[in-house]
């Protein structure tokens, strides 16, 4: 299937939800959902979660950088067909609190900027507020990304894509 960056980066911009994969001081998995703002247009494509310097994921972090990211893409009209999906691997890195990439990606919608605030408030009950940047390793890996739902079910292993990451982003 063949797709193009711009189109998938365009699709992951307009999500906020996604499943993030650390492995733990002992090596073995750990999945989390996250909400994710992206970096800013012209800037290296990163996703930034905001989060809590107490939080299992950034203690992973610490130990094992390594990541996998998967973000699902809900069929608008038919939300009971399983979603499409972007997904990578990558490498994470813990963000002071004024990350002002970090920043930016949360002040780019409203509803970020809530979810921001909110983990302003949590971080009273304990931790420092923190930032988790997750940068793709070259490709994006995608399923059912430009391909119609009856395309989808004709042809399940056409529905595999890959997309190079521009090496300007």
């Amino acid at each position: 299937m063949s797709i193009s960056f711009v189109r998938v980066e365009r699709a992951l911009r307009r999500k906020t939800f996604g499943t993030l994969s650390t492995l733990t001081e002992r090596g073995t998995p750990h999945a989390t959902g996250v909400i994710y703002a992206v970096s800013a247009l012209g800037e290296p494509l990163a996703l930034y979660v905001t989060t809590r310097t107490t939080t299992r994921k950034v203690r992973n972090l610490r130990a094992h950088p390594e990541v996998a990211f998967v973000a699902p893409v809900p069929h608008l009209f038919i939300p009971a067909f399983p979603p499409r999906a972007i997904q990578f691997l990558g490498t994470a890195t813990v963000l002071a609190a004024d990350d002002e990439g970090a920043n930016r990606a949360f002040e780019s919608s409203w509803f970020l900027r809530r979810i921001l605030a909110t983990e302003r408030r949590i971080v009273t009950e304990g931790g420092d507020l923190c930032f988790i940047r997750i940068r793709p390793e070259g490709k994006l890996f995608t399923y059912g990304m430009g391909m119609s739902v009856l395309g989808n079910l004709r042809r399940p292993r056409g529905a595999i894509g890959r997309v190079t990451i521009p090496v300007e982003r």
